[in-house]
This record gives C-alpha cells, sequence and structure tokens, in this order.
C-alpha cells in the first residue's frame, strides 16, 4: 500500500506545476480528465489503486483537490495560470504565514510575494502556519498579516479550501510574532 503522503505529493506536483515529463491536458480551470490523472499515478506507483487515489484527492485535510464531473484539479498553489473561479473573500483580522528565520527581517521589508506560485499562502490559524515554515526551518518565523486592514485598503483575499490567497501583500501590513 503506497502512504496517502506520498500520493499527495505526486497529485499536487503533477495538478500544481504541469510538468512536461507528464504530460496532461488542463482546461482553463486547471481541471484534468480523472482517467488521465489516475492512469499516471498508477504508472508512477504500480499498487495504488484509483480507489486509494480517490481518498485522497476527497479527504485532504487540506483540502488540495477538487473533484467534479470526471475532472479533478488542485485548489491552490499553481506555478501556471488557471483561473480558479475565485471570489474575493472577507479575511480574518490577522492571517499568518510561516517563514524560514533568515528570510524574515526580508519578507518585512519587501513584503510577501508569490516567487514560483501564483498566490501567496497564508494561514488563518498559528499552528498551521507554525506547521508549513517548519518545513523548511525548525523554528520558523511567524509572520503576522494585518488582514483586516490590508482588506480595507484594497487588498483582494480569497478563500481556498484552508487558506487565504492573496497576490502580494506590501510590508505595510506585515509583523513579526
Amino acid at each position: 500500500m503506497v502512504p496517502a503522503e506520498r500520493i499527495s505529493r505526486f497529485l499536487s506536483f503533477l495538478l500544481r506545476h504541469q510538468p512536461r515529463e507528464y504530460p496532461l491536458s488542463f482546461d482553463r480551470q486547471g481541471f484534468v480528465a480523472w482517467g488521465d490523472l489516475v492512469y499516471l499515478a498508477r504508472e508512477r506507483f504500480a499498487d495504488v489503486t484509483e480507489e486509494e487515489i480517490r481518498r485522497v484527492v476527497e479527504e485532504s485535510d487540506k483540502q488540495r483537490f477538487e473533484l467534479k464531473e470526471g475532472k479533478v484539479r488542485a485548489t491552490y498553489g499553481h506555478s501556471f495560470p488557471v483561473d480558479l473561479g475565485l471570489e474575493a473573500a472577507e479575511p480574518p483580522a490577522e492571517l499568518y504565514i510561516g517563514a524560514a528565520r533568515d528570510l524574515a527581517q526580508s519578507i518585512l521589508r519587501g513584503g510577501l510575494k508569490p516567487r514560483d506560485r501564483r498566490y501567496v499562502h497564508l494561514s488563518a490559524s498559528l499552528e498551521e502556519a507554525q506547521a508549513v515554515g517548519q518545513r523548511r526551518d525548525p523554528s520558523p518565523a511567524i509572520i503576522v498579516v494585518d488582514a483586516r486592514t490590508a482588506h480595507a485598503e484594497g487588498i483582494r483575499f480569497y478563500h481556498s479550501g484552508p487558506l487565504f490567497l492573496v497576490e502580494n501583500v506590501p510590508a505595510k501590513y506585515l509583523s513579526l510574532r
């Protein structure tokens, strides 16, 4: 049995970054045919079942994927242009992002930018930001976004799964926790 985390990472790689070595046909909204995705996943993990793949897609606690009308897509994290059909959402007063400590001061000076993705991913909870930040630094810095003020001053936030997405956040809305 293939661990769900390995399946999820592979699906995220396929659906978020459109790798050339795994040709998939994406529509404007980032969807691909379910059968094509299953085929590639089974090619990568010979013993994985379609049901295991479906469980990863439908039961992800991070709501990384969406399965609809025989097609599947990543709900966030794309490094290529897709129209997710996101509508602006009012964020909570504060949002958070975990960052490597050595990058924190640079972020506080220059603001948050999506780098190789379409959006900056912000967490609604300190715990989630801490967990995300620990992927790059065992003791990450937690940057606080004054989302209420940013939103009131015209910064557009989008809600996708458990995250809030934003194109960028100027430094004036950031502080260190």
